[in-house]
């Protein structure tokens, strides 16, 4: 991946991350059934949006690293600072490429420059990685990115 957070399996997106922020490409679920029933766009479009799972397309400088929080309570009158939270991880905990796990309906939804649904979202927003056989949706999901 260079700096701009393009990836090498090829961010077609036309959005680069900042900060601590991540890019995933929602794997696309099916619209005809194994059996060759048609999937209302409808019911396929609320599967979709549902999807929880999907390919780490790009990420940000900042992602997977420690972040400080400082936490202030109002004390007699005045604010005062009561504690240091240390949070983020100790290593990248996935690469672009990788399969991910991240909360339904996570993040924000765009449409890339190339059509396609993304989901912009902060690296603590996911939730696992995942194998090719995972799903975590009542629909089928189709091949990821990049799988030939």
């Amino acid at each position: 991946m260079n700096s701009s957070g393009i990836s090498p399996i090829g961010n077609s997106s036309g959005i680069s991350p900042s900060g601590n922020r991540i890019i995933i490409k929602p794997d696309d679920v099916e619209r005809v059934t194994e059996g060759g029933i048609i999937i209302p766009d409808a019911q396929a479009d609320s599967h979709q949006g549902a999807q929880s799972i999907g390919t780490l397309i790009g990420v940000g400088p900042d992602a997977w690293t420690h972040l400080t929080e400082k936490v202030y309570r109002l004390i007699d009158g005045s604010m005062r600072l009561m504690e240091l939270r240390t949070k983020g991880y100790s290593e990248p905990f996935a690469k672009v490429g990788d399969r991910v796990a991240f909360a339904k309906y996570g993040g924000l939804a765009v449409v890339g420059e190339d059509g396609e649904q993304y989901r912009v979202m902060n690296d603590e927003d996911l939730t696992a990685k995942v194998s090719a056989g995972v799903s975590f949706t009542d629909m089928k999901s189709r091949k990821r990115v990049g799988v030939k």
